[in-house]
């Protein structure tokens, strides 16, 4: 009975806050009923005005330090104890000083609003004290001759209507109790349900990528340290983690392929990647169980400058949780490992926070995190085995997720129209396929496509598309196709390894087509151009061997409609090529003595000097690779450059390299046609998405095919060319 009725110390629990508040009204309004009768009384003469002060002092006073006490601290525990106090010092009084017998009464209203608490000790100790108070008006009474024998009566109802109630509420307590206990039960369970549901979805979330595994645990646990720095609640703080744990769900919605994809993302794939904020919304929006439960996957990409994602919101326009959330999201990015990078430095990631204070974050939210960072108390929770249950729920959601991404694989990787692979995937096939080092690139282009568009309409055009894509899927040697532009397929075939087969292959195709033109009618306008391009050897990227068919299709269009045209390289262009990887390895020979002789590095390169002495060194300490790229400029044997042209096409190179290198990346000129880049701790992988990426930017900038771009690799950690 008495397992609550002690003075340690106890925490604060939100449940009390709405206890607190009937306790502390429901006094008030028991004392402003007492107030207005007793003024009453005083107007009719049945009282003092200077009772009515003393009464108004000893019942208002504890009243009013009560509801201040209350709004200072909502939810405090020991608050019950003070207005007790301070009720039975006003029932004290008017016992003592009452009129009339009734007065005993006044304890009940207490003894019903102390039910709400079902803490049997609290409602014994105001029982008990009220039967004292009782007895010793009692005594009172009886020492001053104011009961007869008669009155006896009214005093057994007294003490029998007070101890009625006393146990009445002590009952209803037990009972009310009881039925809390059971429905605290159920929230409980329900709660540890939601908690596991949480944690489930979380953890399937994670597991598309296998780069950020435990990252919502991460984000949620930093989340509620700089909640708990800004000084939230203990309620609050915990909704906030539940937030930060579902602050990805969106990405349930983007295919692994783009998720884990190494390099970098093209616009569409990159747009898919920012759909995860609104889909997360969305998935969120009509849940209920947690307040804003959707704000934190909807928000957390918004930048505090108003330049973030979906919807651009700029200060306080973005939620506060989503505030946070961006802060905790950003630190356990550029803290954890990633496809593209290592984790970053410590310090690098302190000045990065700082940095981005006003712009990227919001200052309140970013200070805390720097706070927390610099005084060591970011709070992260240990590592600990899921339960079973969520174990296995983990387990079977990712298997109906897996299913769910095979369904939309094909639609993600195929040309809905032509069955072919889209150019996002294709691409990605295509380049590992060249890479393989024999073969040969077909780009198949229909003349004049665009004309057929808009005079023979949209359903003729899509036609024209799907005969060509059947009739390059018809070859026997079977390739690598994809449908590159709307009017322009692009194909590697690996057998096909000399140009005398190259050249079978297109009149084949001529013939087919031709034969196909023949027996339906609606294709007679149905014209297509071939460039054709030799792989030459293992490791050669897709976009050079592309680039030397585009030339042929160029020739071949300028030639007739429905030509084709081989490119492949002569003896003159193989010696240029041959000249530029001996440079690189002149270049390595002098960093290799320069390393074994600790001296300085003899090359009127000041600014290289400096970056390479810089990058080797953080290599060296942080037991790194430094990758050498050696790009040269080679013109085609027939065109004849100016100076003016090689200075302007270099600096379209520098543009093109500056733009797909990352910051911990340098780049420094080598000689009039030739560029140095260095790449601090890459692998093989990542030095050819790199690569990728600095001569698709280049042939998106120059445009007028005189030339060509040949490049060299070294590990530097080694000495030894790739």
């Amino acid at each position: 009975m008495f397992e609550r009725f002690h003075f340690e110390k106890r925490e604060d629990r939100p449940g009390d806050e709405r206890l607190n508040a009937g306790l502390v009204y429901g006094w008030l309004v028991i004392v402003l009923v007492l107030m207005t009768a007793y003024g009453i009384e005083v107007w009719r003469g049945l009282r003092t005005e200077t009772y009515y002060i003393t009464f108004s002092l000893i019942t208002i006073l504890p009243a009013v330090l009560v509801f201040v006490l209350y709004h200072w601290r909502p939810a405090w525990f020991y608050l019950r104890y003070l207005v007790l106090i301070g009720y039975l010092i006003m029932y004290t009084f008017v016992m003592i000083t009452g009129v009339t017998p009734l007065t005993f009464s006044y304890i009940l209203p207490l003894l019903s609003l102390m039910v709400l608490y079902h803490d049997i000790g609290l409602i014994v100790l105001t029982g008990v004290t009220a039967l004292l108070v009782n007895a010793m008006q009692i005594y009172i009474r009886v020492s001053n001759n104011q009961i007869s024998k008669d009155g006896w009566a009214a005093v057994e109802i007294q003490i029998a209507c007070i101890t009625l109630c006393f146990v009445a509420s002590a009952v209803g307590a037990k009972i009310y109790g009881m039925i809390d206990k059971r429905n605290s039960k159920f929230r409980e369970d329900m709660q540890q349900m939601t908690i596991a549901t949480i944690r489930t979805i979380a953890n399937t979330i994670d597991a598309k990528d296998e780069y950020t595994q435990g990252h919502s645990r991460r984000v949620s646990d930093y989340s509620g340290s700089i909640a708990k720095e800004l000084g939230y609640s203990e309620s609050e703080i915990a909704d906030i983690k539940f937030i930060a744990l579902l602050h990805d769900i969106g990405k349930i919605g983007v295919p692994d392929s783009v998720l884990n994809k190494p390099g970098k993302l093209t616009d569409d794939e990159y747009q898919l990647m920012k759909n995860h904020t609104v889909i997360g919304a969305d998935i969120l929006k009509d849940i209920g169980m947690i307040p804003e439960i959707d704000v934190g996957a909807k928000h957390h990409h918004e930048r505090y400058d108003g330049k973030g994602y979906p919807d651009g919101l700029e200060g306080d326009e973005i939620p506060k949780i989503a505030r946070i959330i961006a802060v905790a999201d950003a630190y356990d990015a550029m803290t954890s490992t990633r496809v593209y990078r290592n984790r970053l430095d410590p310090d690098i990631v302190m000045e990065e926070i700082e940095k981005g204070i006003g712009t990227q974050f919001d200052p309140e939210a970013g200070t805390a995190m720097l706070n927390l960072l610099k005084q060591g108390r970011l709070i992260q929770e240990e590592h600990y085995e899921e339960p079973k249950e969520v174990r296995e729920a983990t387990e079977l959601l990712s298997r109906v997720m897996e299913k769910q991404e095979e369904q939309l694989a094909n639609n993600y990787m195929h040309d809905e129209l032509t069955g072919a692979y889209n150019r996002n995937y294709g691409l990605k096939l295509l380049q590992e396929t060249t890479r393989q080092g024999q073969g040969t690139l077909f780009i198949f282009d229909i003349d004049q496509f665009h004309l057929v568009n808009e005079t023979e309409g949209y359903m003729v055009g899509d036609i024209y598309l799907q005969t060509v894509a059947k009739l390059i899927a018809s070859f026997r040697e079977k390739g690598i196709v994809a449908r590159f532009g709307a009017d322009e397929f692009v194909a590697v075939f690996p057998r096909v390894l000399t140009p005398e087969h190259a050249t079978r292959m297109a009149e084949k195709f001529r013939e087919k087509l031709n034969a196909r033109k023949n027996e339906q009618v609606s294709l007679g306008k149905l014209n297509v151009s071939i460039g054709i391009a030799m792989i030459d050897h293992e490791k050669e990227e897709f976009n050079v061997v592309y680039e030397r068919a585009d030339k042929a299709l160029y020739v071949a269009k300028h030639q007739s409609e429905d030509g084709y045209y081989i490119h492949w390289r002569g003896q003159e262009e193989i010696e240029r090529q041959e000249k530029a990887s001996a440079d690189l390895r002149a270049l390595v020979a002098v960093l290799k003595n320069r390393k074994r002789d600790k001296g300085g590095l003899e090359v009127d390169l000041p600014a290289f000097t400096t970056m390479l002495n810089y990058i080797t060194d953080v290599a060296e300490r942080n037991h790194q690779h430094v990758r050498l790229l050696l790009f040269t400029l080679m013109s085609e044997q027939e065109h004849r450059v100016t100076v003016d042209e090689t200075e302007r096409v270099m600096t379209i190179l520098e543009r093109a390299i500056l733009k797909s290198i990352r910051s911990v990346d340098a780049t420094t000129k080598y000689s009039a046609t030739q560029r140095i880049v260095l790449l601090l701790n890459m692998d093989e992988e990542q030095v050819h998405v790199v690569t990728d990426r600095i001569m698709m930017e280049f042939y998106k900038m120059y445009d007028k095919k005189q030339i060509a771009i040949h490049y060299d690799s070294a590990d530097l950690s080694n000495g030894a060319k790739d």
